[in-house]
């Protein structure tokens, strides 16, 4: 054994001679290297971030929430999203069935690093509002396979230490991969993830797979989005699928009605608004 260290040893020395470098050169070049592949993630997510989106949406949503026994559970939403510079506020009302109808949920989501997202749900059954809070965002969402932070506009950036892994293909299109993975054990609890995993689109900066594993590092659910085409000439993704593979349980979302850049009022956006809900134009 000592002697096949001794023996790797000697190779390293030896190529390091050959090109010129010292071994510790070939050192800081792999950390080097390392460095890039971690900024060159975080920049394909910015770009991700950055893609026009429009600046408001409407939208309907219908959700079909299938248990590993076959059941399913049916339900109609309307969501609105308005943007407001770098930030992005978003508020969706349950339209039916009668015992989730004109529950509520309302995000504001902030550009700024050092200010956290705000959210709330409103439960009219209790005719109260929960704020959710930081250590809340990994509680799944009325049942779905989707947590408070999945449902946000695009994840927190700065909660992640992202990693270009490479390139691969997905439904005939070629993508990033890029690794998310929580900067400290207090994120990696609220979030509910030890590791994301990204699939984005090169030629349109929209991700269209993603990867989840749990805070124990095994495998925990898939997301995979369908149907995406251009609308108002906007790249839209028009249904998505979410799958835990632990409890066997999935949430296919349908989203229909697209209308964008209508100068949606400010009013939308307010907890007042979520208390009264929808009703209609």
């Amino acid at each position: 054994m000592n002697h096949q260290r001794f023996s790797h040893k000697k190779a390293m020395l030896l190529i390091c001679s050959m090109l010129w470098i010292t071994p510790a050169q070939a050192a800081n070049t792999v950390d080097s290297e390392q460095a890039t592949a971690q900024k060159t993630g975080l920049e394909i997510m910015k770009r991700v971030e950055a893609r026009d989106d429009g600046d408001d949406l409407i939208q309907k949503m219908k959700q079909r929430l299938m248990d590993k026994r076959g059941n399913v559970r049916e339900r109609e939403m309307i969501s609105f999203r308005k943007d407001y510079g770098l930030d992005s506020k978003t508020v969706s009302f349950f339209l039916s069935p009668a015992n989730v109808r004109d529950t509520a949920m309302l995000t504001w989501d902030y550009a700024d690093e050092a200010k956290d997202d705000d959210q709330w749900l409103y439960l009219p059954a209790l005719k109260k509002v929960r704020r959710i809070s930081s250590s809340d965002r990994g509680d799944y969402f009325m049942g779905t396979d989707f947590t408070f932070e999945d449902i946000k506009q695009t994840p927190e950036l700065s909660d992640y230490t992202w990693t270009l892994i490479g390139s691969d293909t997905v439904d005939g299109f070629d993508v990033w991969v890029v690794d998310a993975e929580p900067k400290t054990k207090e994120l990696k609890k609220d979030l509910g993830y030890s590791k994301v995993r990204y699939y984005v689109r090169k030629d349109i900066d929209m991700y269209i797979k993603v990867d989840f594993w749990d805070r124990k590092g095994k495998e925990l659910k898939h997301l995979v989005s369908t149907g995406i085409k251009l609308i108002d000439g906007i790249w839209t993704a028009t249904g998505g699928v979410m799958s835990n593979v632990q409890t066997k349980h999935k949430t296919e979302l349908v989203f229909s009605d697209h209308q964008y850049n209508t100068g949606l009022s400010d009013r939308l956006f307010t907890g007042r608004m979520i208390k009264r809900g929808y009703r209609g134009k």
